[in-house]
Order: C-alpha cells, then sequence, then structure tokens
C-alpha cells in the first residue's frame, strides 16, 4: 500500500489555498493573491533624481521594492536614496518609505504593506497611488542601476 503525503497550498502571506475551476482561491472563498509589477527599471545609467513615477495600488496591499545599485558616474562622494509616497485624499504625496543613503554598489530590498509592527517589516497601508523615486547627492552626472516594484 503506497502513502501520500499531505499537502496544504498556501499563497505568499500562508493562507490556505483550494483549487477551483477558475484556479487558486482561499479556502473561505475569497481570491487568492496575484502579483503585478508596477515598475521594472533594467540596468542602466538613470537621471540623477526623480521625483517619482506613479502606479495604481487600488488592487494591492503590499509592496516589494527591489533595487541593485551599480555605480555612480562623476560627482564627489555621491549617495542616492530611494524613496516610496502615497497619495493622501488631500491630494498630497506622502513619504512611506526611505532607503538609507546608498554610497557604493549592493542590493536593497524592502516590503511595505500593513504588516504588525513586530515584524520588522516596513509598515503602511497604501491609498490607491503610489510613486517610487529618488534622489541623490555628491553631484554624480548618472547612476547605474536595476530596481522593480512589485504588489500584491
Amino acid at each position: 500500500m503506497s502513502t501520500y503525503p499531505a499537502v496544504t497550498l498556501a499563497d505568499g502571506s500562508g493562507n490556505a489555498l483550494a483549487l477551483t475551476g477558475a484556479g487558486a482561491v482561499k479556502v473561505d472563498g475569497s481570491a487568492a493573491s496575484t502579483l503585478t509589477t508596477f515598475l521594472t527599471y533594467v540596468s542602466a545609467a538613470q537621471a540623477v533624481t526623480n521625483t517619482g513615477t506613479s502606479f495604481l495600488t487600488s488592487t494591492v496591499s503590499a509592496l516589494a521594492v527591489d533595487i541593485t545599485l551599480t555605480s555612480f558616474t562623476g560627482g564627489t562622494s555621491p549617495s542616492v536614496t530611494y524613496f516610496i509616497d502615497r497619495f493622501g485624499a488631500d491630494s498630497v504625496w506622502y513619504r512611506v518609505w526611505t532607503s538609507t543613503a546608498l554610497t557604493s554598489a549592493g542590493a536593497t530590498s524592502v516590503q511595505i504593506g500593513p504588516f504588525p509592527a513586530a515584524t520588522g517589516i516596513a509598515t503602511a497601508v497604501l491609498t490607491g497611488t503610489a510613486r517610487f523615486g529618488w534622489t541623490s547627492t555628491g553631484s554624480p552626472t548618472a547612476i547605474t542601476f536595476s530596481a522593480s516594484v512589485i504588489g500584491r
């Protein structure tokens, strides 16, 4: 007699899933979370400042922001700081996450969403529109990096 292990399907948050003819759904019957890629920057020289490229977040509750800084061109002790803002009902942009000032090549990743403070994850509620941007100091003429902003 053969035995088979019991397996429970789960989404990235640990919610149990069931398979239906329409695809994966949570056991409670609601739709399973899907990933949405909002922005992708391939590794290339970028402008030294971007006040923000906006995207709609009405279908997601969390963001994954991944950035790989490669190099700076020019400048004296250049640095770059990345950020995520959300758009308030009062038509004002509010900063929900800011990276540390990066001065050398390396990767930075952050999860942003309605997570309990004890998790150490950036806690923020998305409001329907967000934007990703960056600022620099030290007068570089270009910043080479890749980045992605994905929602779930």
